[in-house]
Formats: structure tokens, sequence, C-alpha cells
């Protein structure tokens, strides 16, 4: 593949033709979801070749194909829950890099216990009015259209009552607040929605069958985080004029978020640059992370039979916790080696505080994708089968334990 993969950009990388056309070409070919089936769009390959796709497209100097939330999550789960009509409409442009998503899933009462959102959508006529709140919607500001969890029922036990919208963000009523982080960066946004609208045509998988939906895109999501597929895409659609530039010029900006892990060869360089990687206690931690990050491709392994075979769900939750475990060991090591460089932050800090960086963000390692707590629960249910805790309010309509939790003066 990787032979194939050379020769076709021996054939066709032109820097001079704009990013928009370029990725046109690259999807027409096969190359941006090289996994997706050949009339999704792709080549019908294992997952493991979009990270091998990408890293032939940086050898020859060419940009990379476009990647974004869209890719990893809005595009699988409409291909497996969507009408034909819906996985021509969205999947196309996602995969040609002309159309950015986000994920609204989260709210301010809703983060681990997800299913407990209240964000509202009522049907009227041929579209639902959306009215609510989200948080911590990663590069909101940046998409187009958003993944959307929406109440339309509130009669019916809590994942009940759910429905998955592909929920354009360019219209009257949607306001998108930036989050400051620890990182300097506002990657993550707060969206408030004030009547605002989607077709009827975008519910996704149908009316009460969000939950379902839902578990489809947190599959991609953690299966995608524990393999680090979502790392070093650049980013699509067209906000911010990037698909208007000359190709060969955006193949030379540094990739969004590439930067942001400290990876184990990188930790093991800065051990040998700062002459301590013959400190033994250095050389035991650098021993567990590499095991670690051993045990993370060999759990990827296994998800790969067990999703052939059609296994259990579970180990893409294991993988998201060894990833969680990756990420803030590898900044922990590095900052250790550095000792006191290793506070200063950019452009002061060591490697342009790359490693500060990397230690300040891995805190959210733990929460995204789902909550450390969230997913060893799901581990203990669902490949353990130890019991469910018994909830309350469980089967109750859901308008019924909220009139409880807050009742009205």
């Amino acid at each position: 593949m990787r032979a194939e993969v050379a020769a076709w950009l021996e054939e066709h990388w032109d820097p001079e033709c704009s990013v928009e056309d370029w990725w046109q070409l690259v999807a027409k070919a096969g190359w941006t979801a090289p996994h997706f089936t050949a009339d999704q769009g792709g080549r019908g390959l294992h997952r493991a070749s979009l990270n091998t796709v990408r890293a032939e497209f940086s050898k020859a100097g060419a940009l990379r194909p476009p990647g974004g939330l869209g890719l990893l999550m809005a595009a699988p789960t409409i291909l497996t829950h969507g009408t034909p009509d819906q996985i021509s409409r969205h999947v196309g442009p996602i995969v040609a890099g002309t159309a950015n998503w986000c994920q609204l899933f989260s709210e301010p009462g809703a983060g681990s216990d997800l299913a407990g959102l209240t964000t509202r959508a009522e049907l009227d006529g041929d579209r639902w009015i959306i009215n609510g709140q989200k948080v911590w919607s990663s590069m909101a500001m940046q998409a187009d259209y958003g993944m959307l969890l929406a109440r339309t029922d509130f009669g019916v036990p809590k994942h009940a009552g759910i429905s998955w919208f592909a929920f354009a963000l360019d219209q009257p009523g949607v306001t998108i607040r930036p989050l400051r982080e620890m990182t300097g960066e506002s990657v993550f946004n707060e969206v408030f929605f004030d009547d605002a609208v989607c077709d009827a045509a975008d519910l996704i998988g149908g009316a009460g069958n969000g939950w379902t939906v839902t578990q489809t895109t947190l599959f991609f999501e953690r299966s995608g985080l524990s393999s680090g597929a979502h790392s070093n895409w650049p980013t699509p659609g067209p906000k911010g004029g990037f698909l208007g530039r000359r190709a060969g010029d955006a193949a030379q900006d540094p990739v969004p978020s590439s930067d942001v892990i400290a990876r184990y060869d990188e930790v093991v360089g800065l051990a040998k640059e700062r002459g301590r990687n013959h400190d033994p206690h250095v050389r035991q931690e650098l021993a567990r992370l590499h095991t670690y990050v051993k045990l993370g491709k060999w759990n990827g392994d296994r998800a790969k039979a067990e999703a052939a075979a059609g296994g259990s769900p579970a180990v893409a939750n294991v993988g998201k916790l060894l990833q969680t475990i990756i990420t803030k060991r590898g900044a922990e090591i590095a900052t250790g080696i550095l000792g006191a460089d290793g506070m200063l932050a950019a452009p002061d800090g060591h490697a342009g505080g790359r490693f500060s960086t990397s230690m300040v963000f891995s805190a959210a390692s733990s929460i995204y994708g789902g909550t450390d707590e969230i997913q060893r629960n799901i581990v203990a249910e669902r490949a353990l089968g130890l019991p469910r805790e018994d909830l309350p309010g469980k089967g109750l309509p859901y308008g019924e334990v909220l009139r409880a939790i807050r009742p009205r003066d």
C-alpha cells in the first residue's frame, strides 16, 4: 500500500493547485478515507491504513488529506444509520474536506450522565425547533455542522427520548462562545440554541433512537482516540480561508494539535538529549511508558479482531483508558526530565514550550471522549458482566424525574 500511495503522489501531487482542488482529487482517489468501502468513497482497506496513508503524504511533502471530527465520527455514524439521501448530502463533503463538524453532546448538567441532557427539539411541520445549551464542544467556532443530541420526548425514560441530528451551525439562534483553557487556547466552546432550526430530513436514525446512534458515534470516537487516528489531520471546511490557499503552502503549515501529546520516541530522545537516559529512575519510567504503548497497540489489534467477530465494544473503552495513561505519563516524564525548564511555556520553554503544553493539556485526557470513570463502568458492565447500578428514576418518564429533581415553587 505504501508503494501504491507513493506512486499515486508521484503522478498527481501538484503544489500549485488550491487546497480545495487537491482534496477533491485525493477524495476521488479514495485516499481521504481508505478504510471506507469503495461505494462510500474509500478503498475498503483496514482502519490502520489512515495513518499509513498520511505518513506517505508527509514523506512526499504533499498536503495530507483532510480530517477532523466529521471524518472520525460523523461520517461513520451517518454511514451506519443514515438514509441514502443523508449519506449523499453529508458524507461526500466530509470526505472532500469542504465541511467541518463538531460534537454537540455534553451539557452543563449532562456530562458523564450524557443521557440526562435537556436540550429540547420540538417538531414543527418539516423542521425541528431547538432550544438549550451545550458545552465542551471542540472546534465549534470552526465547524459548519454539529452532531447534535436533543431530547424529542420527555414522556419516556431518559435514554428512549433522545434523537441525533446533523445540525447546521451557521444560522440565527445559535451562539458560540469560546472557553479559554489552561493551555492558553480555546479549542472548547459553549453553544446556545434559541429557537434554532434543523430540517426533519437531517434527523439521523429516527426520532427517539438517538441513544443507539450515539453508541455508534462514541465507539468511533474512542477507537480513534485510542489509536491516535484523530491526530495530525489538517482542519477541513471553508472557515479561515484554508480551502482557497495554494496546496504547496498549506503543506508547510504545522498541523493543528499535532504537538499536544508527548510521544514515546520524543520522550526517549529528550532523555538522551539531557543525558538522563542512563538514570535508573528515568529508564524505569520510560520502560513503563513503553509497556503501555505496546499494550495500546495490542489492544488495538484485539479490537480489530473483536470487531471482525462481532465482539464486545468495550475493547475501545480499554483503549481509551490506555491512551489516557500514555498521554499523562508521557507529559509527566518529559517535564520531569526537563526539571524547572519544564515549567516554562512558549516561547521560552524547551522546544517552544512543547512539553509544558503537553503537561497542561494531559489532564483533559481523563475527560474528553468520556471520563475515566465512565470508561471503567462500561468495561465492568459490558465486558466483565458486573451488575449495573440501580439508578433512581430508572424506567420512569424523564419529565417526571426532572420534576422530582427540580420541583417548581
